[in-house]
């Protein structure tokens, strides 16, 4: 049956402080610096978020799920309704990361059957 496929585009900038956020919610050690590095691996997907130069630098690793995790929180936070039992994914779109959600189809085809009534003529 058909099912539907939404996009939801973020920028760059919201990735790296929805991660950040994500990160602090759970317990993390984000620095609260901006990240002098900010590098996409688009082959998984992953996202690595670099602190600090040289010998003080720290590297925080996120893969797919995590990402994902980050941007659905990142939507709630900004009250971008998502459909909760959806499948959610990540992609790269024109550049930009890219959150779609995909709303299953019944598996099943629903019969309605219809009734024809006849008035009697009075």
């Amino acid at each position: 049956m058909a099912s539907e496929y939404r996009f939801v585009m973020f920028s760059w900038r919201d990735v790296r402080e929805a991660l950040v956020v994500y990160d602090r919610k759970r317990g993390g050690a984000t620095p609260t610096v901006p990240p002098t590095g900010f590098d996409v691996d688009v082959d998984t997907m992953s996202i690595t978020l670099t602190f600090g130069e040289d010998a003080r630098r720290k590297r925080f690793v996120y893969d797919k799920a995590s990402v994902v995790a980050a941007l659905i929180m990142r939507c709630k936070d900004k009250g971008v309704r998502l459909p909760p039992k959806a499948k959610k994914d990540l992609h790269l779109l024109e550049g930009r990361a890219a959150m779609s959600i995909h709303i299953a189809g019944p598996a099943e085809p629903e019969i309605l059957s219809f009734e024809i009534l006849s008035r009697a003529a009075a």
